[in-house]
């Protein structure tokens, strides 16, 4: 089923729902052009709003060295302007996406799909960029009512295929100068090289990560019983698996110290992390954090 922008992402009901809802970033951004929103930017005739963390490569001019002496934390003072956002979508096209009924790209796609509709909605500029092994073709950063359907039918396009690579993606989205804003990184981080560089990366060059970690309900809770071989989606490698329940019982606790991890290095950094899969669908988790 389709709905008037000619995509099949996106339900009647669920966009109405959405309708009521408003984008939310916790850091504003300065804008190239007068907007609707609050964005961070020192000069004279800004207000102050709020503090954050220092984080390597902030201006160091921007540092409230008087909470500093108090809590022995470097922490930054952050202004404000009504100015535009931009909101980039990343979103992980890597073959582990492939997996799950439906994949863990389909639900990424919808996720993503929904963002943008928001997005574009409230007025905001809104990119897609899918990566695996590095940054893909990117739909640049567009804003309107009317560019709802070219941007869900970019995202109706994207198929999984190739390793994961968020470094190198990373790398590329910054070499290309995006203005700052808000980067929305939707993957289920199984990343050999791991995620956490790569977002401290973002935050460094001044965007506001938020992270959508997409899993699949028979990878966070597999069914015990038989014998398997386990295929890398990625990289081809097999692996002979007995899943008897003390196999899935040490599955289980790897899978909850890797949950558990990303959650509290996204505390730490302040990052929004969602997590979608299982019990979790992704109109909730997108509903919660709207909310929050």
């Amino acid at each position: 089923m389709t709905d008037a922008t000619g995509s099949s992402l996106l339900s009647p009901d669920f966009i109405r729902r959405l309708a009521r809802l408003r984008l939310l970033a916790r850091r504003r951004f300065a804008g190239a052009a007068g907007g609707a929103r609050r964005s961070r930017r020192q000069g004279q005739s800004v207000e102050f709003s709020d503090h954050r963390p220092y984080a390597l490569g902030d201006d160091v001019r921007r540092i409230d060295w008087n909470a500093y002496a108090r809590l022995e934390e470097l922490i930054l003072r952050l202004y404000v302007a009504e100015e535009d956002l931009v909101v980039h979508l990343l979103v992980d096209t890597s073959a582990s996406m492939g997996f799950g009924d439906p994949t863990k790209l389909e639900v990424a796609k919808r996720m993503a799909a929904a963002l943008a509709y928001i997005g574009l909605s409230g007025s905001e500029r809104v990119g897609v960029a899918p990566f695996a092994e590095g940054l893909g073709d990117p739909l640049a950063p567009t804003r309107g009512r009317r560019r709802i359907g070219t941007v869900l039918r970019f995202l109706d396009g994207l198929t999984p295929s190739g390793e994961t690579d968020l470094a190198r993606t990373v790398e590329a989205f910054v070499a290309r100068r995006a203005r700052p804003g808000l980067v929305v990184v939707l993957s289920d981080l199984l990343d050999p090289g791991g995620y956490q560089r790569p977002l401290d990366r973002l935050i460094t060059e001044r965007h506001e990560p938020v992270v959508v970690q997409v899993l699949d309900a028979e990878e966070l809770d597999p069914t015990p019983g038989g014998d398997f071989t386990l295929i890398d989606a990625e990289r081809g490698e097999r692996v002979d698996v007995s899943l008897d329940a003390r196999t899935v019982a040490a599955y289980r606790r790897r899978v909850a110290a890797f949950l558990e991890g990303a959650e509290a290095y996204a505390k730490r950094r302040g990052i929004s992390h969602l997590r979608v899969g299982g019990e979790v669908s992704f109109e909730d988790a997108l509903l919660a954090y709207l909310r929050a």
